[in-house]
Order: C-alpha cells, then structure tokens, then sequence
C-alpha cells in the first residue's frame, strides 16, 4: 500500500470544508451507508481510514470502530478529532494487505478512496474477507476509473498531489475480486468535477445519474 498520505496530509481535511467537499463527503456517505447498513455494537473494520472521516461517522452511531492505516500522521489527526468530539474508536498502524486480527472478528469491513493506493487489491480484499464474520458485509468503495473525477485526478492539473501516485479500477475490475459473493454496485458524482460551486447538491446529481452512466465514485458490496 503506498504511504503518499503521510506526506499529503497537512490540508487532507481543509478541502472537505468547501462546498464541493461537503457535497462529495455526503454522496460518499449516503452510498457507503446504504450497502454497509451498520448497527450500533457492530464491529466494524475501516480500512485506510486517513484522518478518521468514516470512523467517526460509524462511531457517532455508537459502532465498534477499528481504523487501519499505514499513514501515522493521518492517524493522529484522527486521534485529534476523536478526542475532540469525546468518540471513541481503536485506531492501529496497520497494512490491510496484512493485517494482524483474528479471523472472523468483525461484522462488517469498508474501504473507502483507499483501494486506488493499495499495491496488491487481491491480497488486501482476501484480508477484509478473512477477517469479517459469515453472514458480513464488505463494502470497497472507489474513485471510479473512466469517470469524470479519475479522469480529473489523472490529468496534469493533479500533479505533485497524492493522486499523482493513484491507481484507479473499474467497477469491473473490483467485482471480479470474489465474483461469487459480489451483491449490488451503488455509484454517486455524477457531477463533474470544476462546475461552479452551487451546482454541487444531491439532488442535481441524482439528475446527473439520468444521463450519465458512470458515477465519478463507486461502492461494491460483498457479502460473506
């Protein structure tokens, strides 16, 4: 897994404040949530957690929350924010094409906007799956390659960012992990990226999915 957010992380956060962050943040959401469907007391494993975005989210639904990164600095901001919201979730240094838990030892597993950093995508979904109890949800959500905002991250605009060093799938590519337990593809942004900032709303891209057939971002769940 490539460790590039251990050097982009000073501003990580900063873009999630402005008006297309906070539209991007929500359609991610509402479509990871959608798939995952998680329970308060639920163990449940993020993987490639950053600065603790989607942690804190489950943790405010009083979920179990265990947060892996390879990315130290990333972590202890998210340590910060927990602290600071009175939350509380395990955060651990960890690399999910390894990882260190006990088979079976959580409910469910998510990744999001990690898997385009991750050498070897096999060996870290085999992860997510031995680690995930019978019956759980594995949701892998991504930047969908020959949407419109992968296609932005690959343009020269993106250079001497993380992106530069991103490797982006089709949804094709992912289902074809562990075609057998693949469920259901759910896609958001469909709005491109560079519109004006007040075009940005969940409902314009709902209309935006009408006449667009890939989403700028793509969750796939698996179910064990």
């Amino acid at each position: 897994m490539e460790n590039v957010f251990n050097k982009f992380f000073n501003d990580y956060d900063d873009w999630y404040q402005t008006p297309v962050g906070q539209f991007v943040d929500q359609a991610e959401t509402q479509t990871l949530v959608k798939l995952l469907q998680p329970k308060a007391q639920q163990k449940i494993l993020d993987v490639g957690c950053g600065t603790g975005n989607f942690t804190i989210k489950l943790a405010q639904q009083d979920c179990q929350v265990t947060g892996v990164d390879i990315a130290p600095n990333m972590l202890q901001q998210a340590r910060q924010k927990l602290q600071q919201q009175q939350l509380t979730a395990q955060l651990k240094i960890m690399n999910v094409e390894k990882l260190s838990f006990l088979d079976n030892s959580f409910n469910a597993a998510f990744s999001m906007a990690a898997f385009e950093f991750i050498n070897d995508i096999q060996s870290a979904y085999q992860e997510m799956w031995r680690v995930v109890q019978p019956g759980g949800h594995i949701v892998i959500g991504t930047i969908q390659k020959n949407g419109s905002w992968a296609n932005f991250y690959e343009s020269p605009a993106c250079h001497g960012t993380a992106y530069e060093f991103a490797h982006f799938w089709t949804a094709e590519q992912l289902i074809a992990l562990d075609p057998k337990h693949f469920v259901q593809q759910k896609d958001c942004l469909f709005l491109p990226p560079n519109l004006p900032e007040n075009n940005y709303n969940l409902k314009a891209d709902q209309n935006a999915a009408q006449t667009t057939n890939i989403g700028g971002f793509t969750c796939l769940l698996f179910q064990k």
